[in-house]
């Protein structure tokens, strides 16, 4: 990725109807409208607020040619349908669903057929005044026209029914409350029928009325409620408008552009109080724009200091490029000093606008000579560059690799998998790092079309592993019942092995079928921990056993009578063994005790048969199990030290022999003389092994004061 966007990961963006992706661009969530889409791309956070509240402006303009509509008094389907196409591709952020539904049900209003309506006896009146003749031929023709069902008069009352039924269910609420007024007086000037049919009916057109009403009821008291609730959320952007004014932050332009569309995004409100707080909000708008003034050119005098100081660290980049060559061997505090004048430069706040490309360019132009540099003469940087290059080259053609495969599902979890080892592989120079990240995305974005093309083919190879899922849940649940622990663990691991080789499931079935496949391991392991729970209760048992026979085998240790001791040792040995398993953490110390405890039973039982004066003495001492084993190692170093003095001892001998071969009169021979220092030699050491003896001694001495 490039450094610019590594800078837009730096901040997140997320509404109840747009968020904002990795790359900065700005997305609109799925609607039954339309697919999720991009309106839009971000290249800062600063910008960010500014193109929401345009995109919000937007929609709260889409919301009053809505709202017009439905006021409208004549209105066709053609302008209904204009309008819901317009809905479909606008570049807006706001609640289409609401829009859409609102401009919905008014088209199926109108779809429904309109009754005509008779006239009134009045203009029947003035009809027949004008013209008695054109009366009693409408007279003659309306007779003829009547349908035989009509004359029945059932039909006439059933068609106001039905047509009564159909009306409550639509919510164009003024159409409709006009219309089965009018169905009304229609029935009352209807002919004259009797009996239970046309009271049924009449019950029929009575509640369907009824249910409109209700209907209308909860819809105005719905819309009274929001209305109110508008009103609030137009008091309180208000109120934090008028507090950035008087506490005079006149930099808070994104947040006032943020007000400025959530205002215009509010719907309507309760008739009388719109025009004040308008009134209110747009004062409070035009103070604060005031100010925009003086703080623009402050910020301008800004971004022309930041222009000077960039440039101040722009020329040492370069000259710090440029100063390495053969002679450079301190990398470390070259490195330092370079990532000091980079974090510096991105100190710095921004620039003016028509100078921002060219320093930008300047800086990238820094940093790749910099690098170029740094890898012509710095070896360990060109093995590590080497090997990270490597590697993302690697993934790249692995990616790219991926158009060939053809399981699908496999394809799609590898690519997840090469995306996560990308982000863990060291990052290169911004140049290299952009050509590589530009090549592995192409191949990404090349898998995803490709994907998009075969999701029939997708959907298949899913279903299949779906499938073999479902398999390996019934393999799980069919080892609950086994008592086998160790072979049911084993077999429950191999299964959830399988689990993770089996390729990706349809996702909306994913999580329901790890959770029985998780349910189903469950069981047997629950099973598994009782039994265990139960065992190790036993094992708590069998290591009060074993302390009994320790503290038993401990008081053997000091019996008067070695041989005796061993001959009772012998039983609780056997009973020591069958006693069975000690919880797992004591089992160690357990042991270590019981071999303790049995080393000075029968070192004292071979001491006693040995005939040796110091072993029967140790054998005999009241001596605790530590006390005697520090003992016998100390035993061990002596009898050590005591060979190699024998030897040392055998060696002066073979000296003295050889000295009785000269003369006395060869004092200065010197042969002569070098068997003597090496007599003198041998015997220095033999009296450092006799002063490391006395120090064993004196060591065995105090652990039987101790004693």
């Amino acid at each position: 990725m490039s450094e610019e966007t590594e800078t837009m990961l730096d901040f997140e963006y997320e509404d109840q109807f747009s968020y904002l992706t990795e790359d900065g661009d700005l997305m609109l969530k799925e609607t039954s409208l339309f697919a999720e889409r991009k309106i839009a791309e971000v290249t800062d956070k600063d910008s960010l607020s500014e193109i929401v509240n345009e995109y919000q402006e937007a929609f709260g303009r889409l919301k009053d040619r809505v709202e017009t509509l439905l006021e409208q008094d004549e209105k066709g389907t053609e302008d209904v349908d204009e309008l819901i196409e317009e809905l479909k591709n606008a570049q807006a952020i706001g609640d289409f669903e609401d829009l859409y539904e609102q401009l919905k049900n008014v088209k199926e209003s109108l779809s429904q057929p309109v009754p005509e309506q008779e006239e009134t006896t009045e203009e029947k009146q003035e009809t027949k005044s004008t013209d008695g003749a054109e009366e009693q031929q409408a007279e003659e023709t309306s007779d003829e026209e009547k349908s035989e069902e009509e004359q029945t008069g059932i039909g006439y009352y059933e068609e106001i029914v039905e047509k009564a039924e159909s009306l409550s269910k639509q919510s164009d609420w003024p159409y409709v409350t006009m219309e089965l007024d009018n169905l009304a007086n229609k029935w009352n000037e209807g002919p004259e029928v009797e009996g239970d049919e046309v009271k049924e009916l009449l019950g029929r057109f009575q509640d369907a009325q009824e249910k409109f009403e209700q209907r209308k009821e909860e819809h105005y008291e719905q819309l009274n409620k929001q209305k109110k609730e508008n009103l609030e959320k137009k008091k309180e952007l208000l109120e934090k408008l008028t507090d950035i004014v008087e506490n005079k932050q006149w930099t808070a332009t994104q947040k006032v552009s943020s007000l400025k569309g959530q205002w215009n995004s509010v719907g309507i409100l309760p008739s009388g109080t719109g025009d004040e707080l308008e009134e209110k909000f747009n004062a409070q708008l035009k103070e604060f724009d005031e100010h925009k003034v003086d703080r623009l050119v402050s910020k301008r005098q800004q971004e022309e200091d930041n222009l000077t100081g960039k440039l101040i660290v722009l020329d040492k980049m370069e000259d710090l490029a440029s100063s390495i060559d053969d002679d450079t061997n301190d990398w470390k505090a070259v490195d330092n000093e370079f990532d000091d004048l980079t974090k510096q430069y991105k100190r710095i706040g921004r620039v003016p606008a028509e100078k921002s490309d060219e320093v930008w360019d300047r800086y990238k132009s820094a940093q790749d000579k910099y690098y170029d540099q740094k890898y012509k003469y710095d070896k360990k940087h060109r093995q590590k560059f080497d090997k990270y290059y490597q590697k993302k080259e690697d993934l790249c053609r692995k990616a790219e690799a991926l158009l060939e495969e053809d399981n699908l599902p496999k394809a799609a979890k590898e690519l997840n998998k090469l995306h996560r080892r990308w982000k863990k592989t060291g990052n290169l120079p911004q140049r290299d790092e952009d050509k590589l990240w530009a090549r592995f995305k192409a191949a990404t974005d090349s898998f995803n079309e490709y994907k998009s093309e075969h999701l029939d083919e997708l959907k298949e190879q899913e279903e299949a592993n779906y499938n073999k899922k479902m398999e390996l849940i019934e393999k799980a649940r069919e080892i609950n019942d086994t008592s086998d622990w160790d072979k049911g663990h084993s077999k429950m691991q191999s299964l959830l092995d399988q689990w993770k080789k089996v390729g990706p499931v349809p996702r909306n079935k994913s999580r329901k079928l790890w959770k029985q496949f998780k349910e189903a391991q469950d069981v047997f392991y629950e099973r598994r921990r009782e039994h265990f729970k139960d065992r190790k209760e036993q094992q708590k048992e069998n290591l009060k056993e074993k302390e009994e026979i320790l503290e038993k085998l401990r008081e053997l240790g000091q019996l008067d009578d070695p041989i005796e001791a061993v001959e009772q040792a012998k039983p609780l040995q056997e009973k020591f063994k069958e006693a069975g398993y000690v919880p797992i953490k004591r089992k160690n110390e357990i042991w270590k005790r019981y071999r303790e405890a049995c080393d000075v039973i029968y070192e004292r039982f071979r001491a006693a048969k040995s005939g040796n004066k110091f072993d029967q003495e140790l054998a005999k001492a009241d001596l605790d199990p530590d006390q005697r084993s520090k003992i016998m190692g100390i035993r061990k170093k002596y009898k050590k030290v005591k060979h190699e003095m024998h030897e040392l001892e055998e060696e002066v001998l073979q000296y003295k022999e050889s000295r009785t071969y000269f003369k006395s009169s060869d004092d200065d021979n010197p042969l002569l003389n070098e068997i003597k220092s090496k007599i003198e030699k041998v015997e220095n050491r033999l009296q450092k092994k006799q002063d490391k003896l006395d120090e064993l001694d004196e060591q065995i001495d105090d652990i039987r004061r101790e004693g």
